[in-house]
């Protein structure tokens, strides 16, 4: 009788019941059994997808997997969410990509960046050819001889070469490091690492469905197919440069109301992803060049609105759909020798890729093998790389879920690894060579001209009485000459500290009536830990009193008020 009135086949119900699993569970795991000292969210949220999969929960509990997982509709349903997830994931990342460090890059940062990419990529390209000689089931669809074998090569090497950077810098914050010079030496090399990731990438899908199934990787048909991916690309960016943003600048001078605006983000976001799907490039890549170009303001509040519901809600239905695609065969040693490769080959590949030259560059060994142990850290970025190749036929099943495994395996490795690293060298860890005289507020390396090694700082210097912000090191003293100012470092706010850890978290200080002022967290990242600390004290906001010391991220100042 109670199954009769019970809808609980009805797919919407399903629906809701996964949303229950696959957003609560993780956090349950998280937040109530100690993992958050151990691990990022995102960790356990892939984890969780991963376990959620056939292979697991469907060889433990098939009825309840076949249950919650199994009809084509709710398939369908998990697809369509994950799809949503990755493509608003990559704008996001786009908009945290620091447009200044990968246009000023020079020196230590960019040849740690160029070779932490290229050896790791070199290395494992040699060891997949390889491997796709002795076990051929490992390439994909889109593989065929050995023409086919170098795609897959190269995408292996690829895969290796990756460093998430929205990981590593949840990973430095709950370190400690964000505070010191290896965290802004992390970040900046992250970001050169993410920007190459993404052009090679985008040169290598459009190789993968045409020309090499004809065993023919340079045929007409694949060079007009790959002209045609990269002319979508070409496409969405003049679109973006000169027709959305003259149309989001005219919105933001009118001061539109906010839901106009980021309903304009939104609907230039799919337009863009649905330009480079439709020229097979990828969805993915309109979301990263619109959140990379569109205005700086429209990139924070961007971040502001939807980092939540995406980490927190979409997210997790794509490592969903990521575990259901994930097939662990514990007999199968073609997957596990894959694995076995690729984990060698990105410990060591990256490690020596970042660690020699980093030590060649004038920096300690311990510096060089801490900064090297961070690198590892792959992430939400291998995973998507890995299932965008998966998708395009480049890797098989095995090669699939070995590299799941390595993006999960690397990342959760990566703060325990580095806290020893931290506990055997001690400080020398995390700092640079004193004769250098690097300041911690460098923000892209530290033999830049000196004026950039300081750390810029646009606003009015400390010539009158009143309310200024002593920062620690070379910036020096700056006035508040404004009663409502933010401090970032984008180039429309009013206090602007050019450091690569202030990309990720600013704040409000305004003036009260009695004088006052008050700090206000406006950081981008609301899933993530609060970057402001008065007194060493977490706050959301707070009344500053002169004398107090407060940090924002790492760079530090302390507050003087003569009122």
């Amino acid at each position: 009788m109670w199954t009769e009135l019970l809808n609980y086949k009805d797919p919407k119900f399903i629906l809701l019941l996964q949303i229950l699993v696959v957003v609560g569970v993780p956090l349950v795991l998280w937040r109530y059994l100690g993992l958050r000292r151990a691990f990022p969210l995102a960790i356990i949220q892939i984890f969780v997808g991963i376990v959620l999969g056939e292979s697991i929960f469907g060889a433990f509990a098939p009825e309840a997997f076949t249950y919650l997982f199994g009809p084509p509709a709710v398939k369908l349903g998990v697809g369509t969410l994950a799809q949503v997830a990755v493509v608003l994931f990559v704008f996001l990342a786009g908009c945290e990509a620091d447009r200044s460090i990968l246009s000023n890059a020079a020196g230590m940062i960019l040849k740690i960046g160029v070779t932490g990419v290229v050896t790791p990529w070199v290395l494992g390209g040699i060891a997949a050819f390889a491997l796709a000689g002795y076990y051929s089931a490992i390439a994909g669809s889109a593989v065929v001889g050995e023409r086919g074998n170098l795609l897959y090569a190269v995408a292996f090497g690829l895969c290796m070469a990756v460093t998430a950077l929205p990981v590593l810098v949840i990973v430095l914050r709950e370190l400690g490091f964000n505070a010191k010079p290896i965290g802004t030496v992390a970040l900046a090399v992250g970001g050169v690492d993410d920007g190459l990731l993404w052009l090679s990438l985008a040169l290598l899908l459009p190789l993968a469905p045409l020309g090499v199934a004809s065993q023919s990787f340079v045929s007409m048909t694949a060079l007009i197919a790959f002209l045609f991916a990269i002319g979508g690309g070409v496409v969405a960016v003049l679109l973006i440069r000169f027709a959305i943003n003259p149309v989001l600048q005219r919105l933001l001078a009118q001061q539109s109301p906010e839901r106009l605006l980021m309903s304009a983000v939104i609907i230039a976001v799919f337009l863009c992803s649905a330009i480079t799907e439709l020229t097979g490039l990828h969805a993915v890549f309109g979301a990263f060049l619109m959140g990379l170009l569109m205005p700086e303001k429209l990139r924070h509040m961007a971040q502001d609105r939807f980092d939540v519901p995406v980490s927190l809600l979409l997210l997790p239905f794509f490592f969903l759909a990521t575990g259901l695609k994930t097939k662990f065969e514990f007999g199968n040693s073609e997957m596990w020798f894959v694995f076995a490769v690729a984990m060698a080959v990105c410990l060591s590949g990256k490690f020596l890729g970042v660690t020699i030259p980093s030590y060649l560059s004038g920096q300690s060994l311990p510096f060089s093998i801490t900064l090297g142990t961070l690198m590892q850290c792959k992430g939400l970025m291998e995973i998507v790389v890995v299932t965008l190749l998966y998708e395009r036929g480049v890797f098989g099943q095995s090669t699939f879920t070995a590299l799941i495994l390595v993006a999960l395996v690397s990342t959760a490795i990566t703060a325990p690894l580095s806290k020893l690293a931290h506990w055997y060298f001690g400080d020398a860890a995390t700092q640079t060579r004193e004769e250098e005289k690097v300041d911690v507020s460098v923000p892209v390396a530290p033999d830049l001209p000196k004026a950039e090694q300081a750390g810029e700082v646009v606003g009015a210097r400390a010539k009158v009485e009143g309310a200024s912000l002593d920062f620690e090191h070379a910036i020096g003293k700056v006035a508040v000459t404004n009663p409502d100012v933010v401090i970032g470092r984008h180039k429309d706010d009013g206090i602007r500290v050019n450091d690569v850890r202030v990309s990720r978290g600013h704040a409000r200080l305004k003036q009260a009536g009695d004088g006052a002022y008050e700090i206000t967290n406006l950081t981008a990242t609301r899933s993530e830990p609060n970057p402001i600390t008065v007194n060493g004290v977490e706050q959301e906001r707070a009344i500053l009193r002169d004398g107090d010391l407060v940090s924002l991220n790492g760079v530090k100042f302390t507050f003087r008020n003569a009122a």
